[in-house]
C-alpha cells in the first residue's frame, strides 16, 4: 500500500478569502441575488502530487454593465498579484488568466449583469 499524503488546500475556500475584501464572495449563486457579489467555483485543473493547479470560474455580479466589469477587473488584478503572498494559510505559487473576463447573459428580472473569468492558481499541500 502506497504512502497517504496530506490533503491540498480547499481551492474555493482559498479564493474566498483572497476575493473577499473586494466584495461578498460565495460558492453558489443565491436565489435572491443582490449585487455587487462574487462567486467562486473550482471547474478543474490538475496535480502533480506536490502541486494543485486548480482551473477557478469567477463570476462577478454587478446592478449594471459598469459595475459587473469593474468587479471582475479587481479580481483579476488582484489574483494576478497574489503570487507569492500567503491566503487562508497557503502560499500561493503562481496565477494566470485562463480565459479574461467576459459578460455572460443572466436571466433575471431585474438588471443584473454578470460577467466570468477563468484563472489558474498553483499551490503546495500542507505537510503532515
Amino acid at each position: 500500500m502506497g504512502m497517504v499524503l496530506p490533503p491540498f488546500p480547499d481551492a474555493e475556500t482559498v479564493v474566498l478569502a483572497l476575493l473577499e475584501p473586494v466584495a461578498p464572495t460565495v460558492t453558489a449563486t443565491p436565489a435572491d441575488l443582490t449585487p455587487p457579489l462574487i462567486r467562486v467555483q473550482r471547474v478543474g485543473g490538475s496535480d502533480d502530487r506536490i502541486t494543485d493547479h486548480p482551473r477557478m470560474e469567477i463570476a462577478c455580479y454587478g446592478s449594471d454593465r459598469a459595475d459587473a466589469w469593474q468587479l471582475a477587473e479587481q479580481c483579476r488584478q488582484l489574483i494576478l498579484g497574489s503570487i507569492r503572498t500567503r491566503v487562508a494559510g497557503v502560499l500561493i505559487d503562481s496565477a494566470r488568466t485562463d480565459n479574461p473576463p467576459t459578460q455572460v447573459p443572466y436571466a433575471t428580472t431585474e438588471d443584473v449583469r454578470r460577467v466570468l473569468g477563468y484563472y489558474r492558481l498553483s499551490w503546495r499541500r500542507g505537510r503532515s
